[in-house]
């Protein structure tokens, strides 16, 4: 599985544990009906942008020097990834452990 299959399965998975988590919320009754909201100072206007920002966060928090491009655009929100190889063995690994632990 190469890095970015697994940024986008946990994409997934995130996708279905967030809405799980946060039913209820106002902002999950907004996000379900494609209504903008703001969070964290930011306009989200679905899931997949609000999923998108929490993985994209998770990744800073644990490869700092990455660097990342986050595109917020609804359905079509995606995450570009610029690292050499030993950033990029480091964050597969901690993937594979969240994706694994996630999927459980």
């Amino acid at each position: 599985m190469t890095t970015e299959d697994m940024i986008e399965e946990l994409i997934n998975l995130s996708y279905h544990k967030y809405k799980k988590i946060s039913k209820g919320c106002r902002e999950y009754d907004l996000l379900n009906r494609k209504i903008p909201v703001t969070i964290y100072g930011i306009e989200f206007t679905g899931w997949r942008e609000y999923v998108c920002y929490k993985v994209c966060e998770f990744i800073k928090n644990k490869i700092p020097e990455a660097v990342l491009d986050l595109e917020l655009d609804g359905n079509n929100s995606i995450i570009s990834l610029e690292m050499n190889d030993e950033e990029k063995r480091k964050l597969n690994n901690k993937l594979f452990i969240l994706i694994k632990e996630w999927i459980e």
